[in-house]
């Protein structure tokens, strides 16, 4: 590796863990499943168990074992339990993907653009954000990029098919230990669908295919095997089965309708998809013109396949930042090098000029509408206003010069992505946390029963906080049982189930209302 790849990489490093890291721990597990990812990593910490995520003292099947394991590891390594042990893996997996970016692009169009390649994907929203929370859709973007890498380099630039084949299936095996079937779905429709575009299938499908399978199967089987030797079938029914192929077909939740991604291409993988499309058709050699191509693969498969499917959520297309990175970098380097046609520099500068007119807008909005509106975190507001008005008059400044605006987009991005973890998401707590809603129940109840009404069965956001069993109680005449009885007992009770509550609680009055995120809570006690 030379001197000046090696920079890069450690440049790259430094800057993602610091994008991706910074104030990693400032704010709480938030809804819809910081807090259940966060219990069952807990209670697998108390219960010394490595086989089975619990949650609430029940066996929680819905996803893999692995984010589980590294959220363990990190909790060792950090001293507990924590947000930012929960968030480390998720940090260290968004970096990698950086960089693998960086490396996917080094031989087909040099160093320039694998920087800058490296540099969109990292200031891609989307992947900013899974890569500082806890969930797993940061790992399948992982394991796509990581398995296409290397079969890339057998097609392309001759790497040994045995060499390429045990990457993948390493990558291949992981991935599918975090997020299941899907992590081996992704990187196999831009890896064949390429294959099949340029003729070349025969060159993918050798007998090293076979390697990469058993290698992949290798990692994977283990707990897999384990769960159904110690008796758990219905675990693994559930992350098999129920959690890929009937949320597939016949969802229970996040119903949307096919067109559903369309715009959340631009939305979750700006700036960089706002760019992306002037990279259509652009004269390019050899080398460059195959990365275009898997690059437009790449995202149509995988945005295909996701809307295919009847539940639909945007994170799920987070494997295909690092393509929509790779054609941004390729129209903003011949930007940069004056290689564009001049209707194409136009829409560059047009697109450059709307953001910036954005970021003003943006800016004005927060200081004058939402400031006001939120006293208590007026500080956290003032700070991402002004800083979204100077980005945006930066931005601007460097769009009427046509100077450095290439570098300005990205430092505008990492500063607003800075400014936001440090001031903006430790004061949404006051809106979006359980934490002082669990730490007014504990005061409540001392030593008495607590229990939710008709809850969905791994809501966990106070139970994480609360650190106690929350029993729940289904149904009015369980609910009757239970408050008529001996024992004294603090129920817990959503807006979208205080009806029902009150055919059997009456028109008591709740002892606490607490708002936490988009519910709000009511507590009762019947003693």
């Amino acid at each position: 590796m030379t001197e000046g790849r090696r920079g890069d990489l450690l440049l790259l490093a430094a800057g993602s863990l610091l994008l991706f890291g910074a104030a990693l721990g400032a704010h709480d597990l938030w809804n819809p499943n910081e807090p259940i990812y966060g219990e069952a990593v807990k209670e697998m910490h108390a219960r010394g168990s490595l086989l089975v995520p619990y949650v609430n003292d029940r066996p929680f099947g819905e996803k893999p074992i692995l984010s589980f394991w590294l959220g363990l590891a990190a909790s060792r390594l950090l001293g507990g339990v924590s947000e930012t042990a929960l968030r480390l893996p998720s940090v260290v997996a968004g970096t990698s993907i950086v960089l693998l970016t960086y490396w996917l692009v080094l031989p087909y169009a040099g160093r320039k653009r694998a920087l800058a390649a490296a540099v969109a994907c990292l200031t891609t929203y989307q992947l900013w954000w899974v890569s500082r929370t806890v969930q797993m859709d940061v790992y399948v973007a992982l394991a796509t990029i990581a398995v296409v890498l290397p079969l890339t380099r057998i097609l392309d630039h001759g790497l040994a098919p045995w060499k390429g084949w045990s990457l993948a299936g390493i990558a291949a095996g992981f991935g599918f230990l975090a997020k299941g079937p899907v992590a081996w779905i992704c990187p196999a429709l831009v890896v064949i669908s390429y294959a099949v575009s340029t003729s070349r299938l025969r060159a993918i499908v050798t007998p090293a295919t076979a390697l990469g399978a058993a290698v992949a199967v290798a990692v994977a089987a283990p707990w897999h095997v384990a769960l159904a030797a110690a008796g758990h079938g219905d675990v693994l029914h559930e992350v098999l089965i129920r959690q890929n192929f009937q949320r597939f077909t016949n969802p229970w939740d996040h119903v949307a309708p096919f067109w559903y991604y369309v715009p959340y291409v631009f939305i979750d993988m700006a700036p960089a998809a706002f760019f992306a499309a002037l990279a259509l058709r652009l004269p390019r050699r050899e080398d460059e013109q195959r990365l275009a191509r898997l690059a437009w693969i790449w995202i149509f498969a995988i945005v295909l396949f996701f809307s295919l499917s009847k539940s639909k959520r945007d994170p799920y297309i987070v494997p295909i930042a690092p393509a929509v990175a790779l054609l941004a970098s390729e129209v903003a380097v011949a930007f940069a090098e004056g290689r564009l046609t001049i209707g194409r520099r136009r829409a560059f500068v047009v697109i450059a000029g709307l953001l910036s007119a954005g970021l003003l807008a943006g800016g004005l909005f927060v200081a004058f509408r939402l400031v006001p509106k939120y006293p208590d975190a007026s500080a956290a507001g003032w700070a991402l206003a002004t800083t979204a008005a100077i980005g945006g008059a930066a931005l601007g400044l460097a769009t009427m010069r046509r100077q450095r605006l290439t570098l300005a987009l990205p430092a505008v991005c990492a500063a607003l992505y800075l400014v936001v973890a440090i001031a903006v998401l430790p004061a949404l707590d006051a809106f979006k946390s359980a934490r002082p809603a669990s730490e007014a129940i504990a005061a409540l109840a001392g030593d008495a029963r607590v229990a939710s009404y008709n809850f969905w069965v791994w809501r966990a956001e106070y139970r994480y906080y609360l650190d106690r069993p929350i029993e729940n109680i289904t149904g009015p005449d369980a609910l009757r049982a239970a408050w008529s009885g001996d024992e004294r007992l603090v129920l817990l009770v959503d807006r979208s189930t205080i009806a029902s509550a009150r055919s059997v609680l009456g028109d008591r009055a709740p002892a606490l209302t607490r708002s936490v995120g988009s519910q709000t809570l009511y507590v009762f006690t019947n003693r």
